[in-house]
């Protein structure tokens, strides 16, 4: 029977990586508990503070900004939501960050402003909208009224 695997590359891995042990006979084999262990400490340093990335490089946890360095960032944005290489790095000295962090920072904060607009176009629009449909619906009351108004006077003409 094939098995079905993501890429070649994985499946070569995978080969490389998995004991080849006959599950049945060596259950109880000292290099069943081996890797077992290993694998289980593997898993284990999964749930310390540092977590592993796709390319197995280990990071920090994520830091959350202080109101200091989100002032001074919105100011920032302000000025210009767009950041030049000097600007970013003269910014990130300035408030203690990595370049990458106030890169980051401004392509999340121009993602909400982009929906920001995006809602008060759309508030915009349906005001619009509302208004020109109560005009429309205004003008159909009066084309009725008019409408009944010529029908009776041609069935009961005046003259």
């Amino acid at each position: 029977m094939k098995r079905l695997s993501p890429s070649p590359s994985l499946d070569a891995f995978m080969s490389i990586s998995q004991p080849k042990v006959d599950y049945a006979e060596e259950k109880s084999s000292k290099k069943h508990q081996i890797y077992t262990k290993e694998f289980q400490a593997m898993l284990d340093g999964l749930d310390e503070e540092d977590s592993l990335e796709e390319g197995g490089q280990a990071t920090e946890k994520k830091r959350c900004l202080s109101m200091h360095q989100v002032k001074a960032l919105e100011k920032n944005f302000d000025v210009g939501n767009k950041l030049e290489p000097k600007r970013k790095v003269k910014l990130a000295e300035e408030l203690g960050l990595q370049p990458r962090q106030v890169a980051i920072w401004f392509q999340n904060r121009r993602a909400r402003w982009k929906t920001k607009v995006l809602e008060k176009d759309y508030a915009m629009l349906k005001a619009n909208y509302d208004a020109l449909k109560l005009d429309h619906d205004n003008l159909e009351k009066e084309k009725l009224g008019l409408i009944t108004m010529v029908s009776v006077y041609i069935s009961n003409p005046i003259f």
